[in-house]
C-alpha cells in the first residue's frame, strides 16, 4: 500500500468534513508509523484517522470487523482477514521485537494450524511465554503481504490455560508438505551437510515413506544434534519454500524426539515400480551384483521384482555383509535417493533377511522412446558406433528400435562385450543415467542376448537444418582412418588407432566437425565427405595433393575448409540425435530477395498495427 495513497484518503475525508490537515505533518506521521515503528500500513491508517477524529470531535463509521461471540472458538486454520476471533493454542516461538511499539510477536498454533500474532506495547497486555498454552479472546485478524496475522488490542483478553487436553499434533507425511505452515513430522535423517553459516547448527535431509525434504536447525534453537540413519519426531517445525522446494526449519519452539525401532512406523512392501525418493521397504530379487574397487562401497547391484528394477548400494561398514546374486530378500527401511536422475536404494546393515523364494522374474521390455533414468530392459540394434574418446571406453554409439534411439557406452572390464552391427540384442537390466539433460545407456553389468533371426526397423530422423556454422573443431578437413575392416576410426598424427595401434597403410577421408547454430539450438555437427565436397569444391584427390605440396601438410586443408565455411549460413540434411547432427548433404544458403521483401513487409505491417 503506497503511503501517498494513505495520506490522500485521510486528507480527503477530513477536508470534506471541513477540517483541512497539514499535508506535510500528515505524511511525516505516516512515515514514522510505518517505516520507523514497523506498524502495518492499514493499522497506521486506522490509528491516525482515529486520532484526527478525536481532535475534531468527529464520529467515524467503524471500519473494523464485526466481533464474533467471544465464547466461540475459531480453529487457527479457518481464520480469515477482517475477523474478530477467539482461539486457544500454544505459543511455539517468539521473535525479537523490531520496534518499541511492539511488545511481543511470535507464532501460536493449535491442532489445525499456526498463525503469527503481534501484541502492541500500548495495550499493556500480559506477556506470554514460549511453549505455554493461552486463550486469546477478541483478537482481530488482518492481512499484510499476503499473510493473515492476529493483532492483540486493548479489548483482547489473554489467559494462560492448561495444554493437557489439547489434541496431539497431527503427523504430516513429508511428501504432502506445503510452505508457510507449522506442523509435525516423523522421518529418518538420511544425509547431513556442513553448515554454511554460524547461525545454522545442522542441515540435511529427512525422509519417510512419502518423500524427502531438506531441514535446517538454527543455532539459536539450541536443539540436540541429530544423527544420520536415526529416526526422529519433530513437533512444530516451520515449512517454507526455496527454489521451488519445500524445506523445514527447526526453531526454539521445535521439540526433537528420537524414535527407537519399536516406535518407527511399520512399512508395507512397496513395488519397485512405485518407489520414489524417501524411505521404503521392498521384497525383491538380486539380479546383478558388482564388487566395486572402492574402499567406501562393499557392493553395488540391481534389485528387481515384477514391476521394475532399481540400483542398490551397500556401504563398507564393519557389520555390513553383501547380498547373494539370484536370491530374494526382504529389505526394510531402505533409503532411496536420486543421482543423475536415476533412483538408488541404500541398504543398511541388519535391515534385510533372505527369503526362501525361487520365483523367476519376466523382464519388462520397454521401447527406447519410453526409457528414462533408472534400470531398463530393451530390445535394440546398433545404429552407429562413435570414435572412442578415452582409453577406458570399449565401445560407444547409438542403439535404437522402432520408437527412437539412445546413446550407449560400454566401459572396459573383464566381462564387457561389444555390440555387432545389424545384430538385434535383448538388453536386460542396463543402467540409464541423465547428464546435461541427455540420457545415456551403460551396458556394463547388463545381460546382452543376441537374436540372429530378428530384425528391427530403427526409426530414422532425416531432417533439414538451417543455420550458421559458428565453430570448426580440430579433426576437420583431410583425416586418416584405420584400414582394418569394420574399424575406420580416425588415426592420430602418429597414425595410431586406439584399437589396432600403429597403422602405416591408412586410408584418407574428408569430414567437417563443428557447431551449426539455427538461432534456437546448437548442433554438434559432423559433415561427411560428400557434404564437404559440395561446400568446398575439394575432392579427396585434390585435398591429398594440397596437403602433400604444402609445408603445413594436413593443416593446409583444415585452414582451407575453415575459410570456406566458417561463419557462413548452411542448409544441412541428415540425421539428428539429441543435439548431434550427422549431415550427408550440405549447401550454402543463398540470398533470396523475395523472402527478404516479405520479411520487411511483415515487420513494417506489425509496427503499423
Amino acid at each position: 500500500m503506497e503511503l501517498k495513497e494513505i495520506a490522500d484518503r485521510i486528507s480527503e475525508k477530513f477536508a470534506a468534513a471541513g477540517h483541512p490537515i497539514d499535508r506535510a505533518k500528515l505524511e511525516e506521521r505516516i512515515y514514522r508509523f510505518v517505516d520507523e515503528f514497523s506498524v502495518p500500513p492499514a493499522e497506521a491508517e486506522r490509528s491516525i484517522m482515529s486520532d484526527y477524529a478525536r481532535m475534531f470531535g468527529m464520529e467515524l463509521p467503524s471500519s473494523t470487523p464485526a466481533k464474533k461471540n467471544n465464547n466461540e472458538l475459531t480453529p487457527v486454520a479457518e481464520i480469515q482477514a477482517e475477523q474478530w476471533v477467539t482461539i486457544e493454542g500454544q505459543v511455539v516461538t517468539l521473535f525479537p521485537s523490531r520496534s518499541p511499539s511492539i511488545a511481543q510477536s511470535g507464532i501460536i498454533a493449535d491442532g489445525t494450524g499456526s498463525i503469527r500474532f503481534v501484541i502492541w506495547a500500548n495495550d499493556n497486555a500480559p506477556a506470554v511465554e514460549q511453549k505455554k498454552w493461552y486463550r486469546f479472546e477478541s483478537a482481530v485478524a488482518d492481512e499484510y503481504n499476503g499473510q493473515v496475522s492476529l493483532k492483540v488490542h486493548k479489548g483482547t483478553t489473554i489467559t494462560e490455560i492448561s495444554g493437557e487436553d489439547a489434541p496431539a499434533p497431527e503427523i504430516i507425511p513429508i511428501g504432502q508438505l506445503v510452505p508457510n505452515r507449522w506442523i509435525s513430522i516423523e522421518g529418518e535423517v538420511t544425509a547431513l551437510f556442513p553448515p554454511r553459516s554460524p547461525s545454522i547448527s545442522q542441515t540435511g535431509i529427512i525422509a519417510d515413506g512419502s518423500g524427502t525434504t531438506r531441514f535446517t536447525v538454527w543455532a539459536s534453537a539450541e536443539a540436540p544434534l541429530m544423527e544420520k540413519g536415526e529416526w526422529y519426531r519433530l513437533d512444530l517445525v516451520e515449512t517454507d519454500e526455496f527454489n521451488g522446494q519445500v524445506n523445514v526449519k527447526i526453531h526454539s519452539g521445535t521439540t526433537i524426539t528420537p524414535l527407537n525401532r519399536d516406535d518407527i512406523p511399520k512399512m508395507e512392501n512397496t513395488p519397485i515400480g512405485q518407489i520414489t525418493p524417501g524411505v521404503f521397504s521392498v521384497g525383491a530379487k538380486v539380479v546383478a551384483v558388482e564388487n566395486p574397487n572402492i574402499e567406501q562401497i562393499l557392493q553395488r547391484g540391481i534389485l528387481a521384482d515384477e514391476t521394475g528394477a532399481i540400483k542398490f548400494v551397500i556401504r563398507n561398514t564393519p557389520d555390513a555383509i553383501p547380498l547373494e546374486e539370484n536370491r530374494w530378500y526382504e529389505i526394510s527401511s531402505a533409503v532411496v535417493d536420486r543421482y543423475r536422475g536415476a533412483l538408488s536404494l541404500q541398504i543398511a546393515p541388519g535391515s534385510f533377511q533372505a527369503l526362501e523364494d525361487d520365483r523367476s522374474i519376466r523382464p519388462n521390455i520397454i521401447p527406447v522412446g519410453q526409457a528414462g533414468p533408472g534400470i531398463v530392459c530393451l530390445r535394440v540394434k546398433l545404429v552407429q558406433e562413435y570414435e572412442t574418446t578415452s582409453d577406458r571406453i570399449l565401445q560407444s554409439g547409438l542403439v535404437g528400435d522402432e520408437s527412437g534411439t539412445m546413446r550407449f557406452v560400454t566401459w572396459k572390464d573383464d566381462s564387457a562385450q561389444r555390440l555387432l552391427p545389424d545384430m538385434v540384442y535383448g538388453i536386460y537390466y542396463a543402467s540409464v543415467d541423465e547428464f546435461n539433460n541427455r540420457l545415456s545407456l551403460t551396458l556394463n553389468g547388463a545381460t546382452l542376448l543376441p537374436d540372429e533371426s530378428a530384425t528391427i526397423q530403427v526409426r530414422s530422423s532425416n531432417e533439414e537444418i538451417k543455420g550458421a556454422f559458428v565453430h570448426l573443431s580440430p579433426g576437420s578437413g583431410l583425416i586418416k582412418r584405420c584400414p582394418v575392416e569394420g574399424c575406420g576410426r580416425v588415426l592420430s598424427r602418429q597414425n595410431y588407432c586406439p584399437i589396432h595401434e600403429i597403422q602405416p597403410n591408412y586410408i584418407y577421408d574428408l569430414r567437417v566437425k563443428g557447431w551449426l547454430d539455427d538461432g534456437q539450438k546448437t548442433y554438434d555437427t559432423i559433415i561427411s565427405r560428400e557434404g564437404v565436397e559440395e561446400l568446398t569444391g575439394l575432392n579427396l584427390i585434390s585435398a591429398q595433393e594440397m596437403a602433400e605440396n604444402n609445408p603445413l601438410g594436413l593443416d593446409t586443408v583444415f585452414y582451407h575448409v575453415n575459410e570456406q565455411i566458417l561463419g557462413r549460413y548452411l542448409i544441412c540434411r541428415g540425421k539428428t540425435f539429441d543435439n548431434r547432427l550427422f549431415a550427408y548433404n550440405c549447401e550454402f544458403q543463398t540470398f533470396d530477395s523475395g523472402t527478404l521483401a516479405e520479411l520487411i513487409n511483415r515487420a513494417e505491417g506489425s509496427s503499423d498495427e
